[in-house]
């Protein structure tokens, strides 16, 4: 398994690079341009030529994106989702689809409610949970509701006297001492079994 991982990685890795080396030539491009664009009389020609090259870039960039993670689904087909064709129908407001503008938050994979009787039902659902005085009577919540390791110490403090009280059968006496210092009746010997 590992052996599939180290190949997505590296060919995700050999893409990603050949990505930003692509985009980065172009961009190095679109200066050049931008460049002459400034020295020239024909500024709004190589300004136009520098926009097209910016939009080719980042088409290329999302071109080979899709290609690493089509090669890693190859790959490892229940690890890597498949890779949409479509992307998103999210359109951000810089209106590429699929893409948040800078600053936006991608909200393509939101669970919250979109209609008003699943918020009505998700409303009711959360007015209808437990306290924490509750969960904490059922044993679900461990601790205070604000302590994230309560679990982990209610493991701990539980593992540890477990291995008190196995430490201390294992340090009995066997039943045949106990026999002989008048504690148990011969009668009440377990037999082996």
């Amino acid at each position: 398994m590992s052996n599939f991982l180290n190949q997505v990685t590296e060919a995700a890795s050999n893409v990603a690079n050949t990505a930003v080396n692509t985009a980065s030539n172009l961009a190095t491009q679109a200066t050049n341009l931008a460049t002459q664009a400034a020295n020239s009389d024909a500024a709004a020609n190589v300004a136009s030529q520098a926009k097209n090259l910016g939009s080719q870039a980042t088409n290329v960039a999302g071109n080979l994106a899709s290609q690493a993670q089509a090669q890693a689904h190859d790959l490892v087909p229940d690890i890597v989702p498949t890779p949409s064709s479509t992307g998103t129908s999210a359109t951000s407001s810089s209106g590429t689809r699929g893409v948040p503008a800078e600053g936006e938050v991608d909200r393509s994979h939101d669970l919250s409610p979109k209609n008003e009787m699943d918020k009505a039902k998700f409303e009711r659902l959360y007015e209808r949970r437990g306290s924490a005085d509750e969960l904490q009577d059922k044993g679900i919540l461990k601790g205070s509701p604000g302590d994230v390791l309560a679990g982990k110490k209610a493991d701990l403090e539980k593992a540890m006297n477990m291995d008190v009280l196995d430490q201390e059968i294992a340090q009995r006496p066997p039943p045949e001492e106990l026999v002989r210092k008048g504690i148990l009746n011969p009668s009440e010997v377990p037999t082996p079994q």
